[in-house]
């Protein structure tokens, strides 16, 4: 008697197999149906006292109640695969972004590690197709120890270096098209850099003319706010936010390793007539900078870039975002680096100890990321933005000097991209 019910069980378990999953499905309850079946067979089998498996007979009760169990079996069956087949297809999408995401790390610590961290320079993006200074900036990147360059994808005029297809786009009229995914790859291929994609955020004239409703408002001059010819976005409007983050996911798909976010926060002004989506406190600001960022970085994460913000040099000796939405313990949490401007020239005298603060280029450089490292922001996290202009060969050479002194990645500025190779460290052949 126990072989043939051996027998049975082994049938309905080959063709029925159990899992743990199976047994966690709420709306497929395998275990009960075999239970069932298996007491039907088991009293039969008594209740006969059958010794041999030929002699098994079944009432007509019997089988019609195995039959429709069965087939209760099957239907479940068929719908348990149907259920495991959508759920695999749902989690194909975030499996994908896990994917980028982790690539896009190790891509990233392998170039570090490979050419001794980012050093990298900024280009103007209007002079990509400008073959001399493109020739210079090749130059640079061939003989020196600059591995990296930061373009422009939306520039401060609000203009996009690429062809987009974000529906703002083609109502604004705002494309200004300097470069591809084919002419990115031929870059970064030929010259074995790392891209990174700056996107000017909360400051777009275009836009801001166009969508009133996003901008910020001056209630005392009735009109859309402006400072030395800027137009303002509101970072809590959502159209705005929208904008910017589908411009950022082009970006990525072009084959940028990495978007920057610069002027990521409110303008900074003590004009006290300004109007906003919410009312302009600490709280609000540093949120809205904060979760732009955040969904952003979670967003191109996904996509398979990396995600980084240029600030204000004082963010990282202020314990309040002055007004900007910019608070060094809550943003760098957001992104993956920041860039802190610590451009000597643009401290008050006095700053640090010293009178003139533009003519102690390492001093200066050194005491403002001191503290920043002294707050809590990691090494590997902070990539300051340094001078690249206004500055002697010695001065600029300073500035990469202090960076380095304390182990810091680094990038230099100069807004007409105009760089001496004596700035650098030669390769040497």
């Amino acid at each position: 008697m126990n072989r043939v019910v051996f027998l049975f069980l082994s049938i309905l378990l080959i063709v029925f197999p159990l899992t743990v999953e199976n047994l966690e499905n709420e709306n497929v309850n395998y275990l009960e149906l075999v239970k069932n079946l298996t007491s039907e067979l088991i009293f039969t089998v008594v209740k006969s006292e059958i010794k041999n498996p030929s002699e098994i007979n079944f009432t007509n009760h019997q089988i019609v109640l195995l039959k429709n169990q069965l087939d209760e079996l099957e239907e479940n069956k068929e719908k348990f695969n149907n259920n495991l087949i959508k759920n695999y297809e749902s989690l194909i999408p975030q499996i994908n972004k896990d994917v980028n995401k982790n690539l896009a790390m190790y891509e990233y610590d392998e170039f570090v590690n490979k050419f001794g961290g980012i050093k990298g320079i900024y280009l103007n993006s209007y002079d990509f197709l400008n073959l001399e200074k493109m020739s210079s900036i090749k130059t640079i990147i061939n003989e020196t120890a600059v591995n990296t360059l930061v373009i422009d994808v939306k520039t401060d005029n609000g203009h996009l270096m690429y062809d987009s297809n974000v529906q703002e786009s083609y109502e604004i009229n705002n494309e200004r098209v300097r470069f591809n995914k084919a002419s990115l790859e031929e870059l970064k291929t030929n010259h074995n850099i790392y891209l990174i994609g700056r996107v000017v955020a909360f400051q777009d004239p275009l836009f801001a003319k166009k969508y009133v409703d996003s901008s910020v408002f001056d209630s005392k001059n009735n009109s859309i706010f402006s400072q030395n010819g800027q137009y303002f976005l509101d970072p809590g409007d959502q159209k705005s936010r929208n904008y910017i983050l589908n411009i950022s996911i082009e970006a990525c798909r072009l084959g940028f390793d990495e978007i920057q976010f610069d002027y990521i926060r409110y303008p900074d002004t003590t004009n006290n007539y300004l109007v906003y989506k919410e009312e302009s406190t600490f709280e609000n600001r540093t949120h809205n900078i904060n979760s732009f960022l955040q969904e952003a970085k979670t967003i191109l994460h996904g996509e398979g870039c990396l995600v980084s913000a240029d600030i204000f040099g004082y963010v990282l000796q202020t314990n309040s975002d002055n007004g900007i939405g910019q608070h060094l313990e809550t943003i760098v949490k957001s992104v993956d680096f920041i860039s802190p401007m610590v451009y000597p020239s643009h401290y008050s005298n006095g700053s640090f100890g010293y009178k003139y603060p533009n003519k102690y280029p390492y001093e200066v450089v050194t005491a403002a990321l001191s503290d920043g490292l002294s707050r809590g922001t990691k090494v590997k996290q902070l990539r300051p933005y340094l001078q690249g202009f206004w500055h002697t060969h010695e001065d600029v050479r300073l500035n990469i000097k202090a960076a380095e002194d304390m182990g810091l990645d680094w990038i230099i500025w100069n807004n007409s991209s105009m760089y001496d190779t004596n700035y650098f460290t030669k390769i040497e052949s």
